[in-house]
């Protein structure tokens, strides 16, 4: 069910709130059900189809798990990565290949990341699609993040470049939103996908 909210710049802290208990609240079973349902519609679709180097997230605090779409992804032959966060406030996020008999370390979060050096990560630039989580998203691509600005800083030097991966936002229906008012640094998603649905944003 689509949540009906409008959310304004000044509303984002309270909506991040109130849509992360939402997405906390669901069933183990409901979790499941919706991951893998997620992940059928979207191994359909033309981008993921173009696709070969594919990062995704590994879920934590509700998000709807990209884990089923991993495990698709790895049987057609594609390269899955992981994200793996900066170690400086200058450095942006690079990812890591997520195959064979890799090690995974904890982040700062508390989050696996797998223990790769530096030569064997990639930039974003480097993808076909980038999977994001999202607390919020709207039709015409607008997300809320976690608002720790990871996803935000290393789209910005993305897109400086002219170079861009296919930007998928995947959340629970409940977590999609009418609207988001837009900041100046906000990158616009691409496509969108649920456990109902997958969405080319602003329907084009």
């Amino acid at each position: 069910m689509q949540l009906q909210l409008t959310v304004a710049i000044d509303e984002r802290r309270q909506a991040r709130q109130r849509l992360r208990r939402g997405r906390r609240a669901l069933t183990v079973s409901d979790q499941a059900i919706a991951a893998v349902a997620m992940a059928r519609r979207v191994v359909t679709s033309h981008f993921f189809q173009n696709a070969y180097r594919i990062a995704i997230y590994w879920p934590a605090d509700g998000e709807i798990s990209p884990l089923p779409l991993a495990d698709r992804a790895l049987a057609m032959g594609k390269q899955v990565y992981l994200p793996e966060l900066p170690r400086k406030p200058s450095q942006r996020m690079r990812f890591a290949p997520l195959a064979g008999d890799v090690r995974f370390s904890l982040n700062r979060f508390g989050i696996p990341e797998v223990d790769v050096g530096y030569r064997e990560t990639l930039s974003v630039n480097q993808l076909d699609l980038l999977v994001l989580p999202v607390v919020g998203m709207d039709l015409l691509g607008n997300r809320i993040g976690m608002g720790a600005g990871y996803y935000d800083r290393v789209l910005e030097n993305c897109y400086s470049r002219a170079i861009t991966p296919t930007l998928l936002g995947v959340a629970h229906s409940l977590q999609l939103l009418d609207a988001i008012e837009v900041q100046r640094w906000d990158i616009p998603l691409h496509w969108l996908a649920t456990d109902l649905n997958v969405f080319a944003a602003g329907g084009c």
